[in-house]
């Protein structure tokens, strides 16, 4: 009973706002707050997750350029390789945030 009088009291506080249980009112926090919707929100994080992945796969192409070019220099090879290589970690990790954050706004929605 007295955990619902709480949460009644505190869902009474709004924006960047919290409840305070020693004075018995909510109070500002000063934190900046979100003002986008939830699908402004989404749409907004999934251009950003798109630019990501754009920019991974076109570094990519940029190590398999390289490494075609690379003549056969085993150094030149390898940077390229490398390339490649964290350029596909950073589209596999770009991948997992978009799943993870598209995971915990269905759960804010």
């Amino acid at each position: 009973m007295i955990f619902e009088t709480l949460n009644a009291v505190a869902s009474a506080c709004t924006g960047n706002q919290i409840y305070s249980e020693v004075h018995g009112s909510c109070y500002s926090t000063g934190l900046p707050t979100v003002s986008a919707s939830h699908n402004e929100l989404t749409t907004i994080l999934q251009i950003f997750f798109a630019i990501l992945g754009a920019i991974a796969v076109l570094f990519v192409v940029i190590g398999g350029f390289r490494y075609v070019i690379s003549g056969g220099d085993s150094q030149s090879m390898q940077k390229a390789k490398n390339t490649i290589m964290y350029s596909i970690i950073g589209l596999v990790v770009a991948i997992f945030a978009e799943a993870i954050v598209t995971f915990v706004l269905s759960f804010i929605k």
